[in-house]
């Protein structure tokens, strides 16, 4: 069956490449069938089609001042270049939502362990309490900032992962 389409494809080749008018599908004698331009001795033709004119050749553009790529060669290896160029571009998009989430997940732990006073920062009240200085809630303020300012800086990465996607 393979050989059979093989010989297909190439005649529809030929066909294109000889520039012939008429592409026919026959059946062989052993009932095999067949895509040519010229049909076999004792082949039955089942039809007939008429080839299209080919289309006309694209003009170049004297305007662009640089010719683009004529080739299918051409035009795929630059097809695959801006593939790796975006392929690049979503990598440092995704890692840079990685070292966000890292960073955030950092800040998370730092509250978490900055929520016990340290020493010097409780204040005694007069009547033999004690509470948090200044100092105690001005740290707990800049922490909280941090992980603010980490949960925007990985929005910020996830919105340009998302655009180079």
């Amino acid at each position: 069956m393979r050989p059979l389409i093989l010989a297909a494809l190439v005649s529809l080749l030929c066909v294109g490449a000889a520039a012939q008018d008429k592409i026919y599908k026959v059946r062989l004698p052993d009932g095999r069938i067949l895509f040519t331009d010229r049909p076999p001795q004792g082949a039955q033709i089942l039809s007939e089609r008429e080839l299209p004119p080919p289309p006309p050749a694209a003009p170049a553009s004297p305007a662009s001042g640089e010719a683009g790529p004529t080739s299918l060669q051409e035009r795929s290896v630059e097809a695959q270049s801006r593939l790796r160029e975006r392929a690049a571009e979503v990598d440092r998009a995704f890692a840079n939502v990685q070292a966000a989430e890292r960073e955030l997940e950092q800040a998370r732990q730092a509250l978490e362990e900055g929520r016990a006073p340290q020493a010097g920062e409780m204040i005694g009240t007069a009547r033999g309490r004690v509470r948090q200085g200044p100092a105690y809630q001005e740290r707990l303020a800049e922490l909280e900032r941090s992980v603010t300012a980490a949960e925007q800086k990985l929005a910020k990465a996830r919105d340009e992962l998302n655009a180079a996607r």
